[in-house]
């Protein structure tokens, strides 16, 4: 079962699907969305235009000053504005609507008597403050649309996490489904229709390109004029290439401006979205006690720095209960995914640690001939430097040579190759015996300890509410391990393009961060 409470590999209606059929399934589905193209409903949304208009003026009057002052009032700006795009549920069912607004008359505030430009400030509060006074349009017309082909009939795509625990709250009691593309892909329903609410440029192309419903609908306010359907990534490149055609359609009073936005905008200033700026750490190569990590922001006012190392600990609430808690690899981080980690130290200390106890008698000289040839191995990259290094450890048949870095940290216990980690002992003049079997028992014994913390990790997991985590995008586990204490579930919003060099004590470490706080 899943977070939902749905057997995984079950279709919301009809009982478990085999491979075949879903795929058959599927192609019905492609040959429908070429066929009869796709609906867009433009929805007149007076109010929303009106913010639409201010906010559009601010983001100019804010580029032009140059002045980094008013980043938070366009943030939360900015936030009002997706969030009637992407959760039009009405007042009643819409905190994170009214949160925005609240926002935006707390910034303004602080900016009175500091910019130039006041009366756009007024504009901006009274347009956010008329975004309270009735409920979104756009919601209206996606319910008379459920009514029309009936609840039991469709579902409804939100365009993320977040969104989707929104629109769930107001459409549960009708028994309407609600998804995002990801958890589409992984239910494909049999169902008829799906009303996708948001612009179809802001959804992955497989939603059309691979759908698996028959008709797909898209709710979306008019003020957003920009109605380009996605395509694949090698459309371009390929011959007779299926173009799917929209047909749209206008509900309600529409202004001819309200189409009136070029892509550029689109791109820069509808998506919520990170200012990373420019890489602040000088070109040249960590030391000894530094790594390159990426600033990740993370749910609740977090952040951490990630380095490379090879795994990390992640929740993903669809999985099976018992089967919540994995590791991944770190280069599959990206936003959305639940981390899981220990406020002020690394789990990898605590685990260290827990397998050297585990070893007993034998932990102590395991530790030693660890952080000999540890040690051996950083001086060596201070002296030579890490691509000479590297370069010297592939000319000798290291298949991952370019680890060597995350090889020095006393928590990455060993290469994962027997080879790479004979060979690169022989390049240090480091005996091979005893160090390479202390290595692999040490290794061998964190595996047990990392067990021992999953199964506490999985009895948290399963008492705790993970409806509110993927509302909140955070929660704080009640783990009963002593050594791992403040555990918390938070999610990725954003990842820097770009590393900095940090200190090696400082990776993974969660820190207060409030930039991503208009992200959420």
């Amino acid at each position: 079962m899943d977070s939902s409470g749905r057997r995984r590999g079950a279709s919301l209606h009809g009982g478990a699907v085999s491979r075949v059929e879903a795929l058959n399934l599927r192609y019905a589905a492609s040959a429908s969305i070429a066929r009869d193209g796709v609906e867009i409903v433009a929805v007149g949304d007076p109010v929303g235009a009106r913010l639409n208009t201010v906010v559009r003026h601010l983001l100019n009057v804010v580029r032009d000053d140059g002045s980094e002052l008013s980043e938070d009032l366009v943030g939360a700006a900015r936030a009002l504005r997706w969030r009637l795009m992407t959760q039009p549920q009405p007042l009643q069912f819409n905190a994170d609507v009214q949160s925005a607004v609240g926002q935006i008359s707390r910034q303004v505030q602080r900016l009175r008597g500091a910019v130039g430009y006041e009366a756009l400030l007024d504009e901006l509060v009274a347009a956010a403050q008329a975004v309270q006074e009735s409920d979104p349009p756009v919601g209206t017309i996606l319910m008379r649309s459920i009514e029309e082909v009936g609840s039991g009939s469709c579902l409804v795509v939100a365009a993320s996490t977040t969104a989707r625990v929104g629109l769930q709250s107001w459409l549960e009691t009708l028994g309407v489904v609600v998804l995002t593309v990801g958890d589409l892909e992984r239910e494909q329903p049999r169902l008829d229709q799906a009303y996708v609410v948001g612009p179809p440029r802001f959804f992955h192309s497989s939603l059309l390109t691979a759908p698996v419903i028959d008709a797909v609908s898209f709710v979306v306010p008019a003020w957003f004029g920009d109605r380009s359907i996605p395509r694949s990534v090698i459309a371009p490149f390929a011959n007779g290439a299926i173009t799917i055609k929209a047909r749209v359609f206008t509900e309600g009073e529409v202004e001819e401006s309200d189409s009136q936005v070029t892509d550029n905008e689109v791109e820069e200033d509808f998506l919520p979205q990170f200012a990373w700026g420019s890489r602040k750490s000088a070109e040249r190569e960590p030391g000894s006690e530094e790594v390159e990590a990426q600033r990740v922001l993370l749910s609740g006012n977090l952040a951490i720095w990630l380095d490379d190392g090879d795994r990390i600990r992640v929740l993903d609430p669809g999985q099976p209960l018992g089967e919540r808690v994995i590791y991944t690899d770190v280069r599959l981080v990206r936003a959305g995914v639940y981390l899981l980690l220990r406020r002020g130290e690394t789990e990898r200390g605590v685990l260290y640690q827990a397998a050297l106890k585990l070893l007993g008698a034998k932990g102590g000289a395991a530790g030693a001939t660890q952080r000999t040839w540890k040690a051996t191995l950083a001086q060596r990259l201070v002296e030579r430097g890490y691509r000479q290094v590297v370069g010297e450890l592939r000319q000798r048949g290291v298949k991952a040579a370019d680890r060597v870095r995350a090889w020095t940290d006393s928590n990455l216990v060993r290469p994962h190759r027997d080879h790479d980690f004979e060979t690169m002992l022989e390049w240090l003049n480091i005996p091979l015996q005893p160090t390479f079997d202390h290595a692999t028992m040490v290794r061998r014994a964190l595996y047990q300890a990392s067990a021992d913390v999953r199964d506490q990790l999985e009895k948290a997991v399963s008492g705790a509410d993970l409806a509110t985590l993927e509302h909140d995008g955070h929660l704080s586990l009640d783990v009963e391990t002593g050594g791992l204490r403040g555990i918390v579930a938070t999610r990725v919003l954003a990842m820097s393009p770009f590393t900095e060099i940090v200190s090696r004590h400082d990776a993974r470490v969660p820190f207060e961060d409030r930039s991503g706080q208009w992200l959420e």
